[in-house]
């Protein structure tokens, strides 16, 4: 199952945990093109070692399905057969998925490899 998440509106790293936790997922597939940002806590170094201690694996893919690269058609396949057997969450800073390219791009050319993206909504 994929899921998709923008940090944007969250307090800390503690409630992307517990968010992620809650839906049962095992891995965070970093999909920034830079991995770092204004929200420090959400940088990758700091992604890296804190979420394994929540029992979740952190992987930056932003380089081949980041927003500021033209992402390549091979790379959305891999990422089709990757995710089969895997429970695993998209993650961007754009809270609102249909301002991202979670949903406006890779999201929608998933569907053709029949993966559908929940996107999680959160206050």
């Amino acid at each position: 199952m994929l899921y998709s998440i923008g940090y944007q509106n969250l307090k800390n790293i503690e409630t992307l945990q517990d968010i992620l936790k809650e839906k049962g997922i095992k891995i965070l597939l970093d999909i920034r093109s830079r991995p770092y940002g204004r929200k420090s806590s959400f940088n990758k170094k700091i992604l890296e070692t804190s979420l394994p201690t929540a029992g979740i694996d952190y992987n930056w893919a932003g380089k081949t399905l980041g927003g500021f690269s033209e992402i390549q058609e091979e790379d959305i396949k891999k990422l089709a057969v990757w995710q089969k057997g895997r429970i695993a969450c998209l993650m961007c800073m754009e809270t609102d998925p249909d301002r991202c390219h979670r949903k406006n791009e890779i999201a929608r050319r998933l569907k053709k490899y029949g993966v559908s993206v929940n996107h999680i909504e959160h206050a």
